[in-house]
């Protein structure tokens, strides 16, 4: 028999939002590969806080939640927004990540510099163990594809002062040069984050 053995959703903000305008899927078939600009779009992290209180403890899976930052909130009180979403969520989640990666949150992806990521992951460690003192629940940061290579090691140096759990690299790319890429011009032009096979 074959089966999953964890979920990961998210990623859920702090405050509810709708996400970018549609149309924001666009696939390229030619390259099997597709580009994405979601925005986030989520209930927020009180309403899935809601939802996962409310699980079935029988068929126990693992379950980790993704957190990023509402796009309404400025990035000054980024950390309060994402330390928000832990305090939510940490009772319920098997493992939480930071999601400092997606190319369609305006300003997200510089709250990857170490100077910002470390206050950041430092107060959703302490949110996470606040909130629940009986368990240490595991954390972990999401990364871009973009990023330098001193950069990555500046961010995998950070992970390792800080004790974290895990990183994972990496989330969708804004590059498009040099990937080969088949599929209409149009198509391949439009902003947001590149997954697949390319």
């Amino acid at each position: 028999m074959l089966g999953f053995d964890h979920v990961e959703i998210g990623t859920v903000t702090g405050e509810p939002q709708p996400g970018n305008p549609k149309k924001r899927l666009f696939r390229l078939t030619a390259d099997r590969a597709l580009i994405n600009r979601m925005g986030f779009n989520n209930e927020g992290s009180l309403a899935v806080a809601a939802r996962l209180a409310s699980r079935t403890p029988v068929f126990r899976t693992v379950v980790g939640v993704n957190i990023g930052k509402t796009k309404a909130v400025p990035e000054d009180e980024a950390v309060a927004d994402y330390v928000k979403s832990a305090e939510r969520l940490a009772p319920y989640a098997d493992y939480l990540v930071v999601n400092v990666s997606s190319p369609n949150t305006p300003g997200l992806r510089s709250l990857q510099a170490v100077d910002q990521l470390r206050p950041l992951l430092t107060a959703v460690r302490e949110a996470a163990d606040r909130t629940v003192p009986a368990r240490r629940v595991p954390l972990l940061v999401k990364i871009a594809l973009d990023l330098a290579d001193e950069d990555i090691d500046a961010v995998a140096d950070l992970a390792v002062d800080l004790g974290l759990d895990g990183i994972i690299a990496t989330n969708t790319t804004i590059a498009r040069e040099g990937l080969g890429l088949t599929s209409a011009p149009a198509v391949v032009a439009e902003t947001g984050g590149l997954s697949g096979a390319p």
